[in-house]
């Protein structure tokens, strides 16, 4: 797991990429933007989402997803499954990572905390099976509250227009 003690974005991504050029990857344009967003943008996104920020525009998505698997296999980024939209990726933050709330209609994020005896449980199965760097991934998936909200009728004209 990654530990970063730097005050801002831009020292967190610097020092990214740095560890990433140590373990032999380039320091490219595309490399430095990508950790830059990851870094200010930290819940999870598809690439679409990343493709469609500013300075990732001029990435096609096939650049873009060799990029982040890259990232992947350094244990920098890590992908979350979000029910059945598109793969979403998040950059690996210090700490226990967070699960997430997801409304099946928006698509709406909402990070929740998981139980600590989830925590426990896997540093119980690290020890009881050997393995390092056991990690779940833990999603609840419903209907956040805009989507339940009742609408007035002005707002099923207005969107029925």
């Amino acid at each position: 797991m990654n530990t970063y003690h730097h005050s801002t974005e831009a020292d967190v991504a610097e020092a990214i990429v740095s560890q990433l050029q140590a373990r032999g990857l380039r320091r490219t344009a595309a490399l430095r933007n990508l950790i830059r967003e990851m870094v200010a943008h930290p819940a999870p996104g598809a690439i679409a989402h990343w493709a469609g920020l500013p300075s990732l525009r001029e990435l096609n998505s096939v650049t873009l997803y060799r990029l982040m698997m890259k990232l992947e296999q350094a244990d920098v980024v890590r992908g979350v499954h979000l029910g059945e939209r598109a793969q979403c990726f998040q950059l690996i933050q210090p700490g226990p990572q967070p699960d997430y709330l997801v409304c099946t209609n928006c698509g709406d994020l909402q990070p929740v905390e998981a139980p600590a005896e989830l925590r426990q449980m896997e540093q119980q199965l690290a020890r009881q099976s050997g393995w390092q760097g056991v990690r779940h991934e833990l999603e609840f998936f419903g209907l956040c509250p805009d989507c339940t909200a009742p609408h007035t009728e002005d707002q099923v004209h207005s969107t029925a227009r």
